[in-house]
């Protein structure tokens, strides 16, 4: 939107000028500018629509900025179970980025902080899920993740003896998440990897690697279809 100075004398006072390019200025109706304006605050909420559907008992409070080409239905149910309510919380300042199809099911938390950035490539997170981005959060393209994961990149206290309490989480493409999984701050997991259900990620996970435990462990080389 052109920048607007406000044109101060009576006799113009439903005019404005608009700044149209550095240097360039015109005249307009002060009621043309307050419909531009509605009208791209209604064309900003409906693109933010199109890249997030939210379902039943799913509540949204979208306060920074969603981008991407792709859509995030979220709160999605189970064909014959009840619903369970579901927050997505995106601050001022945040970024949600979607860049394909991708679902959350019921049941889930998602927040994203101010100056933080959560990417979603493809796939699905099942229900209970509980996402908590206050850094980077970027998650890849085919995945397929079980319930009650927790994603924590920011301790949110710093304890004595340790290097840091933040870092980004790095989930890579066809990455297998068993249910009840935990990924700390500052791990990458690579593309094709598995983790077994109940494990603790603490440190990086290789490509095409099994790895299970609290804290998990590498147990081999696999794949999975």
């Amino acid at each position: 939107m052109p920048h607007v100075r406000w044109v101060g004398s009576p006799n113009v006072r439903n005019w404005a000028i608009a700044d149209v390019r550095p240097g360039r200025f015109r005249l307009t109706r002060r009621r043309d500018l307050r419909q531009h304006r509605r009208m791209a605050l209604l064309s900003r909420w409906l693109d933010r629509e199109r890249r997030v559907v939210r379902h039943a008992r799913s509540k949204l409070r979208l306060d920074g900025v969603v981008t991407g080409g792709g859509a995030l239905q979220f709160g999605v149910q189970w064909a014959g179970r009840f619903a369970r309510e579901s927050h997505l919380v995106l601050r001022h300042g945040g970024q949600l980025h979607v860049d394909g199809d991708f679902s959350i099911y019921s049941g889930a938390t998602v927040t994203v902080g101010e100056g933080a950035r959560l990417a979603l490539g493809s796939g699905y997170i099942n229900g209970d899920a509980s996402i908590s981005c206050f850094l980077d959060v970027r998650i890849g393209h085919g995945v397929a993740i079980g319930p009650e994961l927790m994603l924590i990149d920011d301790d949110r206290h710093q304890l004595s003896g340790t290097r840091g309490s933040a870092g980004p989480i790095v989930i890579g493409d066809k990455v297998w998440l068993g249910s009840r999984v935990t990924v700390l701050k500052g791990v990458t997991i690579g593309d094709g990897s598995i983790v077994a259900a109940g494990s603790v990620v603490t440190k990086d996970v290789g490509a095409g690697e099994l790895w299970g435990g609290v804290p998990a462990r590498f147990i081999r080389s696999a794949s999975w279809a």
